[in-house]
């Protein structure tokens, strides 16, 4: 069954689960990559760094709104016990768990997006789009396009 997307109507709540989750996500990719090689092994790092800038391109708007997040490193040990948890899923199964589970993080950013105030219009787009990006590198992949990084790539240049 798909995941399905958290309703928020509060900005600052909405933005501070979704960062936190962010480093959620950059320990939950580096773990992964260490389970695999080559070219899965690649895009995990890719997709871990991804994570970091995003957090820090986010970090101007959790001071702005004065957002205390909960402790980095226990954030981390929760994205890797997710990691570990997925540890046989294959890479192909990996894809397909983008494809169908990334679209309700799309709709919770989304949500963010639309709720932020001027200042932070920005960080939240980058929210929104780097979930892009990992949904339309799945897709790629799954379609078996060799150049599939070059979508994750594109975004690190961007975010960057």
């Amino acid at each position: 069954m798909a995941q399905t997307a958290r309703h928020f109507d509060d900005y600052k709540m909405g933005l501070r689960a979704a960062v936190e989750e962010e480093y959620m996500g950059e320990a939950l990719f580096d773990t992964l990559a260490g389970y695999h090689d080559g070219t899965a092994r690649q895009a995990f790092l890719l997709m871990a760094e991804i994570e970091r800038a995003v957090i820090e391109a986010t970090m101007p708007a959790i001071r702005r709104n004065h957002l205390r997040l909960r402790d980095a490193e226990s954030l981390r040990a929760e994205g890797r016990a997710e990691a570990a948890a997925m540890r046989d899923l294959s890479w192909q199964d990996f894809l397909n768990h983008v494809v169908t589970d990334y679209p309700a993080f799309l709709e919770e950013f989304g949500q963010i997006a639309r709720l932020a105030p001027p200042p932070d219009a920005a960080e939240a787009q980058l929210l929104f789009d780097h979930e892009v990006a990992f949904i339309d590198f799945a897709a790629c992949c799954l379609h078996g396009d060799p150049d599939c990084n070059s979508v994750l790539d594109r975004f690190l240049a961007r975010v960057k």
